[in-house]
């Protein structure tokens, strides 16, 4: 007994979605697949690569080790037609050759069809990086698509000629953040490794004039005196910087100042400021001393309905006009949640059965929501305060004597994840599925 193509391709996609939700992204090995069906190595090959077909039992097996019953559609194939059909899920290069839906993570690609653009950031910041001396700050929940317009910020400027230098903050080692002088070197060692600059950093340190002065002389006259075109140096997760005070009132300010020097110097003209974060600040900063008041502010806006209806189409999802409201009402246009379930509504899965179990532990965004349960919780302090936005009408909350305020950096924190969002009310959950699924699990486990 063999597979069918469909066959194939119904466990091929729940092998690609476990590999992308419990194994990163990585293909599991013939050995984790036998373990995890507990099926031998050689009757897997078989299956794959053979002509020689396998028995009823051992497919349900495997079927079944990803949450799949096998079903009368899946078999009857040649060994012949399922070497053309499929390659072994393990196999460097493996493809399915009906496929072409790859599961929706990180930032979406630069000839992916699912881009989605909003005409009133992504034109206006496309603009503005052309202008000497500008800053740009984008804003936006984590998963709202911040890297994915950096990587088409930074492509067009390429096109341009221009020298282009991406930083991004989460390569940072914990020390280095902590420490302003140790965090300044390592911004001109990026930078100079990056530009494959020749100048030795310790020509232009000098601990008498200090790390910031040290390091400004560096940027102007071994860097942007020496390129020939403009640079544009892009700062990714800059909210990295805010946790640690000491760092961010020594590098911030600065920033700011080389922005200044570009309104009178042409040397300073050269340089072109793009600063992408998922929250502000918590921090006080001087008001002539912060880069957050200077430049093009940014914030990426959920999705709108027009938006969705696009992006399902780009995911050849047809459905009715109601189930894409019944989406949105939701999950809000947050686009991460929304690209996974037209991912999983691509292949198969049907609306009704996607939303009813959206925010239970067995739905599709099961591993999201206990990623930031787990965040939650490993914080007692914070489920006392989270308990307000909880309440059945917390999310069109109107009362002004009822407005929800939180800690500081507890809204700091929980805003950067896109759990919650300002209103002129105070604070709120940002979608029903996070008021649902807490409501059910913060207080309930």
């Amino acid at each position: 007994m063999a597979l069918s193509a469909s066959g194939l391709r119904r466990l091929s996609r729940a092998i690609q979605v476990a590999e992308a939700e419990e194994n990163e992204g990585k293909r599991f090995t013939a050995e984790e697949l036998s373990q995890r069906a507990g099926i031998s190595t050689s009757t897997l090959s078989r299956l794959w690569t053979s002509k020689v077909g396998v028995d009823r039992r051992t497919l349900m097996l495997l079927f079944h080790a990803f949450k799949l019953v096998l079903q009368d559609d899946d078999l009857q194939l040649s060994g012949e037609e399922i070497e053309t059909a499929i390659a072994p899920p393990w196999a460097d290069g493996a493809t399915v050759v009906a496929l072409a839906s790859p599961y929706p993570s990180g930032p979406v690609p630069l000839n992916s069809d699912r881009y989605i653009r909003r005409p009133g950031v992504d034109d206006l910041a496309l603009q503005e990086i052309l202008q000497p001396g500008c800053v740009i700050r984008i804003k936006a929940p984590s998963g709202f698509g911040k890297t994915s317009l950096l990587l088409r910020l930074l492509h067009q400027v390429k096109q341009q000629g221009y020298n282009t230098v991406a930083i991004d903050l989460q390569q940072a080692d914990t020390e280095t953040l902590s420490q302003p002088h140790a965090f300044l070197r390592w911004f001109c060692a990026v930078l100079c490794r990056k530009l494959e600059c020749g100048t030795s950093l310790d020509q232009y340190w000098d601990d008498l004039l200090g790390s910031k002065l040290s390091t400004t002389l560096y940027v102007r006259e071994a860097i942007l005196s020496v390129v020939e075109r403009p640079l544009v140096l892009v700062f990714n997760e800059m909210e990295r910087i805010f946790e640690h005070p000491e760092t961010a009132r020594n590098f911030l300010p600065l920033l700011r100042s080389w922005h200044e020097e570009a309104q009178h110097d042409e040397v300073w003209k050269r340089l072109r400021l793009v600063v992408s974060y998922s929250t502000d600040a918590y921090l006080p900063l001087d008001i002539n001393q912060s880069p957050f008041n200077v430049g093009l502010p940014l914030t990426l806006p959920p999705l709108t309905r027009e938006q969705v209806q696009a992006l399902a189409q780009a995911y050849t999802v047809t459905w009715d006009e109601p189930d894409c409201d019944r989406l949105l009402d939701l999950l809000d246009g947050n686009p991460t949640l929304i690209n996974l379930a037209l991912y999983h509504l691509h292949q198969g899965m049907a609306v009704d059965s996607l939303l009813r179990s959206a925010a239970s532990s067995e739905g599709i965004y099961r591993n999201h929501l206990q990623r930031l349960l787990a965040q939650i919780n490993a914080n007692p302090q914070w489920v006392e305060q989270i308990k307000p936005l909880l309440c059945n009408d917390a999310i069109e909350q109107t009362d002004e004597n009822r407005r929800i305020v939180l800690d500081p950096m507890l809204a700091y924190k929980l805003e950067g994840l896109g759990l919650i969002q300002p209103t002129s009310n105070g604070w709120q959950l940002s979608c029903k599925l996070y008021q649902e699924y807490f409501q059910t699990y913060l207080f309930n486990p």
